[in-house]
């Protein structure tokens, strides 16, 4: 996945009002991201900060947003759409 196709799943996180979607987003990361500490935690290494994404001029698809999740195997950038998934969860759980 590029940088692009990152920024733009985390534009969609962000402006997401479904909060079903968001929890999906944070199932699909969540076993990749217990594999990747996993193994850091195996080799004796840290965990990579999530990666610096400069912000997209315009959102994914709830559809394609997924499917880069599905597709990115980096940790730090899954890290980085976790965070905006998990923030505007709590944003509408908060709200509503």
């Amino acid at each position: 996945m590029t940088e692009i196709d990152i920024a733009r799943a985390i534009a969609c996180f962000e402006a997401s009002d479904d909060v079903a979607f968001l929890r999906d987003v944070l199932r699909a990361i969540r076993p990749k991201a217990e594999a990747a500490a996993l193994q850091a935690a195996q080799r004796g290494k840290d965990m990579p900060a999530p990666g610096a994404i400069a912000p997209a001029t315009d959102a994914a698809t709830p559809a394609q947003a997924l499917a880069t999740v599905r597709a990115t195997k980096d940790f730090a950038l899954l890290q980085s759409m976790a965070r905006a998934a998990g923030r505007r969860a709590e944003e509408l759980s908060q709200a509503g």
